[in-house]
């Protein structure tokens, strides 16, 4: 159970920095909290409903009640099996604006400028689909490529936002963001490309790899200020694992802040006050929660195939075989097929709305369920919200879930740009390009018009886009949890990679980001130690 590495969580980033570590020379241990990929649903694109859920394969949480949104407690699906969230997600690749990054170094983040970045995002991908080979990869891990079956109501949509005024770009990802576009898909061949099916596949035969599924980390452990190890839980017997050089956390938004917190690190009062004796006071740890909330606009649409009829019985049976036989269809689809990036008001450097489309509907009562009747429905989202929340241990046992707060649509600015996602998008569909197929708007409904009507829908109905960064903040200032170099503030022999290393939110989603930053924390490992 000794290695040179230990990796904690086998997510999106931790994935992708072991496979590097390994590829180096480096031993090893990776430590994943849930079971091995090997559920079938996790590896057809289209099997993301049943693992919303999924008991073993999912962490499920849930956030706390809030007023912001209707005393509701939101559904927070977590990836928990080999891969992570990467293995249960929507499968969209989005990297987001230059302009994300070049704010992170502009609040101090050295050496994760947009020009820094950009090499990894190209070492990481192989664009199948093209592209201009100066912004585009060719030859990394990740095969991304455009949807392979399209319905035409896709094609209606992209066609309705251009005539709406938003100009189309023909590949989202590349020196531009803002306009409609088709999405793009992180697939391994036919299947679901996770980071476990591209990044650790690639290194599982290596012997400087050890991978321990099922084992629960409980606490990070000391010799002064050096962290030397991780104890965790597997099958109920307690092992303890030794790092020689470093110990690499990589859990995730939720998971990381709560790990530091339940070993001594983060706000001092806040861990006495819970019986859990602090070793350094980091006040950031569990701070600057941020996600993407989206609000839904759907219509009953007719004349035309959508993905509420193709998913159901009879009509899926033939979408099964042409999926086994070709590799195409309905299983290939993902959750959104096109997307517009646009401007909340005039003025602004760079896009700060994302409008996701999807050429189905679900139902409002049902979570993760299609509607029977044929629909379409595209949501809102704020980008780069600045509302903030928090993740924050309740008690000293490390197996206690720890308590989400994120604060929804606690800003005004947050709900004036989310407004005008609503508008946007009903301006969408009503152009000429979607008339022949749209019935009536059936969310938020046609009656709700005013402002004070569509903001208490929003709050009573809006949802999160799974998308929660930020908790073990980068920065070089005091409250910052990590340095440039992802090391934590105070300690040695310990770092934090993954999302919630985010200063701030990136423009879409943010897997391809987490991926990126695996990439990069990987390189500064190996410099590191080479100095």
């Amino acid at each position: 159970m000794d290695a040179d590495y230990i990796v904690v969580g086998a997510g999106s980033a931790g994935c992708t920095i072991a496979a590097r570590l390994v590829e180096a020379g480096s031993s090893v241990l990776l430590l994943e909290a849930g079971p091995p990929d090997r559920h079938p649903m996790i590896h057809v694109p289209a099997g993301i409903r049943s693992l919303l859920r999924h008991p073993r394969l999912n962490w499920n949480y849930t956030t706390e009640p809030e007023d912001g949104t209707g005393r509701r407690r939101i559904e927070w699906p977590r990836g928990k099996t080999l891969g992570g969230s990467s293995s249960i997600n929507g499968m969209l690749y989005v990297r987001g604006a230059p302009a994300d990054f070049d704010g992170w170094a502009q609040m101090g983040c050295r050496g994760w400028s947009w020009e820094d970045v950009k090499p990894l995002f190209i070492a990481s991908e192989t664009y199948v689909n093209g592209g201009d080979p100066a912004e585009r990869g060719r030859s990394g891990p990740l095969q991304v490529e455009d949807y392979r079956t399209v319905l035409p109501l896709t094609h209606r949509f992209v066609e309705a936002a251009q005539q709406a005024g938003f100009p189309f770009n023909p590949d989202l990802n590349g020196r531009d963001r803002y306009g409609v576009g088709y999405s793009q898909m992180t697939r391994a061949g036919r299947w679901r490309g996770s980071t476990a099916q591209t990044y650790l596949k690639a290194v599982r035969g290596n012997p400087k790899l050890t991978i321990v599924t099922e084992a629960e980390t409980a606490k990070l452990h000391f010799d002064g200020t050096r962290c030397y190890g991780v104890s965790h839980r597997r099958k109920g017997r307690m092992t303890l694992a030794r790092a020689g050089r470093e110990v690499v956390v990589s859990g995730g938004a939720i998971n990381s802040p709560h790990l530091l917190q339940s070993s001594g690190l983060g706000p001092a009062a806040h861990l006495k006050s819970i019986g859990i004796e602090p070793l350094i006071d980091l006040p950031g740890v569990g701070a600057n929660l941020i996600d993407h909330y989206v609000v839904r606009v759907a219509a009953r649409v007719k004349g035309t195939l959508t993905v509420n009829q193709v998913a159901r019985f009879p009509r899926v049976l033939p979408e099964i075989a042409r999926f086994a036989f070709s590799g195409r269809g309905a299983l290939t689809f993902g959750v959104t097929t096109a997307q517009v990036f646009c401007d909340s008001r005039e003025g602004l450097a760079s896009p700060d709305l994302q409008l996701l489309f999807t050429p189905g509907s679900t139902d409002p009562l049902r979570f993760g369920e299609l509607e029977r009747e044929p629909g379409m429905a595209c949501v809102a989202c704020v980008v780069r919200p600045d509302s903030r929340g928090t993740i924050m241990t309740r008690s000293p046992d490390p197996f206690a879930r720890p308590a989400i707060r994120p604060n929804y649509l606690s800003t005004s600015s947050d709900e004036q740009a989310l407004l005008s996602g609503i508008r946007q998008i009903r301006r969408i569909f009503d152009q000429p390009a979607l008339a022949a197929h749209r019935v009536a708007e059936t969310q938020p409904g046609p009656d709700l018009r005013d402002d004070s009507a569509l903001l208490e829908y929003a709050r009573a109905k809006g949802n999160t886009l799974y998308h929660p960064v930020g908790t073990c903040r980068m920065g070089e200032d005091l409250g910052a949890v990590v340095d440039s170099r992802l090391r934590v503030r105070g300690i040695s022999g310990l770092r934090v990679a993954d999302a919630s290393i985010m200063p701030t939110l990136t423009t879409g989603n943010t897997n391809a980001p987490t991926i990126m930053i695996g990439e990069k924390a990987a390189r500064m490992i190996l410099e590191d130690a080479k100095g």
